[in-house]
């Protein structure tokens, strides 16, 4: 006879939105039980590799500026709680030909809600950024209101102040079903079952199958490869170590990258998406993930993949020193998918971030407890609605 545990709220899966959730349910004082197949802050997902970019001046789309802004301060809110430092201010720079989306997306954005943002020409990007180097005809766009959130850091702080604020940590859990009811869905984990009045599902890669109403939406959420590489800095390690966090549009893909952290020993760089058009051999992006299995491990393809973006920044190695793999949840439309499906009662949903979702876990986790507790939010979230391909 399974076991039975009654609680008002369980959030299930504990890396980058739900870590957030069950910490801003447990300080509103609502009883809740956090599941987390692994350790929270682990590498299996897509919330590891020490560094990810938050920036204002949304390239993605001006209508994100709303929600970024409310990330902001909900990562002030974290950092304050826990008396750690989770995000450091560095600065962005966007750059690419004139009409890149790098480029122009992050200039529109900028436009439409009044930002600051410079707009720098190749040589005033050399100067100003000597770890950069722009082609002909490329400039750059720089904006001071960007940085770097730490994730495992930021995962392990919201998991300890949910637990010391009373919500119930199930590590090494998996949850195998998900059951939906208006008044009390369930959550199967090995032999218990947890009842409670809501469920926020933030499984990640595992959402599709926790949830498979969910899997088609749109057209399909798929899980992909991607593969992060740190390089070695070769010339003035000063040149990096007080860089900008950076996305730049090249000619065959959009990649992206860090200052370094670790004292200018190494810059980290992954490429976030391919440009249209034939897929070069040994691409390390796009390739469909068995999240129960896991990306495979980096190969040297990826190692000389990565390094030939090494061309577009000032002394750094051209092969990696280390890499590692990790999944993107994707949308076809690429935005998020955070609410509620009708024919899905008594859950709350938050996956599909697409690669570029972690900047704003701090303001979907406390999305998702307003949506749990009062069923709405104030939060600007109508965009991720999971009925608009209805």
């Amino acid at each position: 006879m399974a076991n039975l545990l009654e609680t008002d709220t369980v959030v299930v899966g504990l890396g980058a939105m739900g870590a957030q959730a069950l910490w801003r349910l447990a300080r509103s004082g609502v009883d809740a039980v956090g599941v987390e197949q692994f350790s929270p802050g682990h590498d299996r997902g897509s919330s590891h590799g020490e560094s990810r970019i938050i920036r204002t001046a949304y390239l993605e789309g001006a209508e994100y500026v709303p929600f970024v802004r409310a990330a902001w301060r909900a990562w002030s809110e974290l950092e304050e709680a826990s008396g750690e430092r989770l995000v450091l201010r560095t600065g962005a720079l966007m750059a690419g030909a004139p009409d890149s989306a790098a480029v122009a997306g992050s200039l529109a954005a900028a436009r439409h809600h009044g930002l600051p943002c410079e707009l720098l020409s190749a040589g005033e990007v050399r100067a100003r950024f000597p770890g950069h180097r722009l082609r002909t005809g490329e400039v750059g766009v720089f904006e001071e209101d960007a940085g770097v959130v730490l994730p495992e850091a930021s995962i392990l702080a919201a998991v300890r102040l949910a637990g010391a604020a009373g919500a119930r940590v199930l590590t090494g859990t998996v949850a195998t079903r998900i059951e939906p009811d208006p008044d009390r869905p369930r959550v199967v984990v090995g032999d218990t079952v947890i009842r409670a009045r809501r469920v926020v599902v933030t499984a990640g890669a595992w959402l599709p199958s926790l949830v498979p109403e969910v899997a088609g939406l749109g057209g399909g959420i798929t899980v992909e490869r991607r593969v992060l590489g740190w390089f070695r800095t070769t010339g003035d390690p000063a040149a990096h170590v007080a860089g900008p966090v950076f996305a730049r549009d090249g000619d065959d893909c959009t990649w992206y990258g860090f200052p370094s952290l670790d004292g200018g020993r190494t810059v980290k760089i992954g490429v976030h998406a391919e440009a249209p058009g034939p897929r070069r051999e040994g691409a390390q992006w796009g390739e469909p993930v068995d999240p129960d299995t896991g990306p495979r491990e980096p190969d040297p393809a990826d190692a000389r993949r990565l390094g030939e973006l090494t061309s577009g920044l000032h002394g750094v190695e051209a092969l990696p020193e280390r890499m590692a793999s990790c999944m993107y949840t994707m949308t076809s439309d690429e935005h998020f998918v955070i609410g509620h499906r009708r024919e899905l009662p008594g859950l709350v949903l938050a996956g599909g971030f697409s690669g570029h979702g972690y900047k704003f876990a701090s303001a979907v986790g406390e999305a998702l407890a307003d949506l749990a507790g009062d069923g709405r939010t104030d939060l600007p979230i109508g965009l991720f609605d999971p009925h608009r391909w209805d």
